[in-house]
């Protein structure tokens, strides 16, 4: 099933791209992009202008995303012999992988600002732009729906809310690994789960009046290893993380019963992570902000991993490197990112002290992120990997990685590239019954 967005004629996305800049226009910038991102290239030429034009790729019938700059080859190799010379265009996590691993290296190429999104997305930005605000101190986002809230933000809880709220899909579906490094290199499969995504922020027939504040609900079954078998997971994810907390819900076989879980959250470790990552680093940061002051530090031209079609279409033999992924199977491009530091909150506790969040200004997506432990030493940093679906038009981050970097483990999770691609399609609030605890039990392995 394809999203009737989707099947728009060319001549009406482009004329939906032209009405949408005008409408950002009105609302804030005309030096902006419809999605808040500065329009222009940078001064010499090596971050290119948004063009709008959506990247043609095609998708077999897994859902597996063709690469379309396949035949592209590095303008340049950073080791850690060069690392000092790209000044701040690298994190400190980057820098830390580069010296930690002789191996490590970041394979440079062109810049594309691939982030192109339906017309509908861009109309209700506009909107938000005007209307959309925060309270409780950063806690609750109002009078925003079906797209980023903020493409102007003021301040950093208004942009990691565009971190969480940024575009996905509206039903998204696939099946993937995640996988745990060891110090010693041992690789371990420790899920293969079936994830299923429904967001109710981006029900598309809809103005928002109706609007229930969850802007996410996620249903997660596990395949494998046998030992896991038949578990499954329910969330759900609010837009009032100050008077609704995330909702979790939890079905393990051997209780043959639906138990609330409210551990799915926060800093408790991830057990399929081997305690790598915790519930509130998928993706590199999601949830509730509560625990953070987030702060705005500003914009830079950073090299990030984007693009990244070619990696997930490799097997995962040729993807898992020593210590890190395999240098040749990532794409890192130069992207402007929005750096965001959260610090806590006076009388609040997260293993994670101090975190830095690197927002891709095309998706609000965060690419890079480092974190901090109590004793202010760099702990982990986390790596997001962009696919591209031209044919929705969508960019967004969906395999991501985390390295502990005092121990040396690490993990890589929504792996899809021994399991098939992803399927995109159109919000249906007739799936809301299967992603309820209802839903969860009447699918239980008994």
């Amino acid at each position: 099933m394809q999203a009737t967005l989707q099947r728009r004629p060319l001549a009406l996305l482009v004329a939906g791209l032209l009405g949408a800049a005008a409408a950002m226009a009105q609302s804030g910038d005309a030096k902006l992009t419809p999605y808040g991102a500065e329009r222009a290239g940078n001064a010499d030429g090596t971050i290119p202008a948004w063009d709008g034009k959506a990247v043609h790729t095609t998708a077999d019938e897994k859902g597996r995303r063709s690469d379309p700059f396949a035949s592209e080859k590095p303008r340049l190799t950073i080791t850690n012999a060069n690392a000092a010379a790209q000044g701040d265009k690298l994190s400190d996590g980057t820098k830390a992988l580069l010296a930690k691993y002789p191996e490590f290296r970041l394979e440079v190429y062109p810049t594309h600002r691939t982030a192109v999104f339906p017309q509908a997305i861009y109309d209700n930005v506009a909107k938000n732009a005007t209307r959309a605000k925060i309270m409780n101190d950063g806690l609750t986002v109002v009078n925003a729906y079906g797209g980023i809230p903020f493409p102007n933000p003021k301040g950093g809880h208004e942009a990691v809310w565009n971190h969480n709220l940024s575009y996905r899909g509206q039903f998204t579906t696939f099946l993937s690994d995640k996988y745990v490094m060891t110090a010693s290199n041992q690789r371990v499969l420790t899920s293969r789960q079936q994830t299923a995504l429904l967001y109710p922020y981006y029900d598309l027939t809809s103005n928002g009046e109706k609007f229930s504040g969850e802007w996410a609900r996620a249903r997660i079954s596990i395949t494998e290893p046998p030992a896991s078998s038949g578990q499954a997971l329910l969330t759900i994810d609010y837009v009032d993380n100050y008077g609704k907390p995330k909702d979790g819900w939890q079905y393990i076989p051997g209780q043959r019963r639906v138990r609330k879980s409210p551990t799915v959250a926060y800093d408790t470790p991830d057990p399929s992570t081997a305690g790598i990552a915790n519930f509130d680093e998928v993706n590199l940061f999601i949830g509730a902000q509560d625990r953070y002051h987030f702060k705005l530090l500003g914009k830079r031209e950073m090299y990030v991993p984007y693009n990244n079609n070619g990696l997930m279409l490799k097997p995962l033999a040729e993807v898992i490197g020593n210590g890190t992924l395999s240098p040749a199977a990532v794409r890192w491009e130069l992207h402007r990112v929005w750096v965001v530091e959260g610090t806590l909150r006076e009388g609040k506790r997260n293993v994670d002290a101090r975190r830095r969040l690197y927002l891709d200004e095309d998706t609000w997506q965060a690419v890079l992120s480092d974190t901090w432990d109590a004793q202010g030493k760099l702990w982990k940093t986390g790596q997001a990997f962009t696919q591209l679906a031209g044919d929705q038009p969508l960019a967004t981050t969906l395999s991501y990685a985390m390295f502990d970097l005092l121990a040396g483990a690490w993990m890589y999770a929504a792996a899809i590239n021994d399991t098939g691609g992803v399927t995109y399609a159109d919000y249906d609030p007739k799936q809301l019954p299967n992603f309820s605890p209802a839903g969860l039990a009447s699918t239980g392995v008994r």
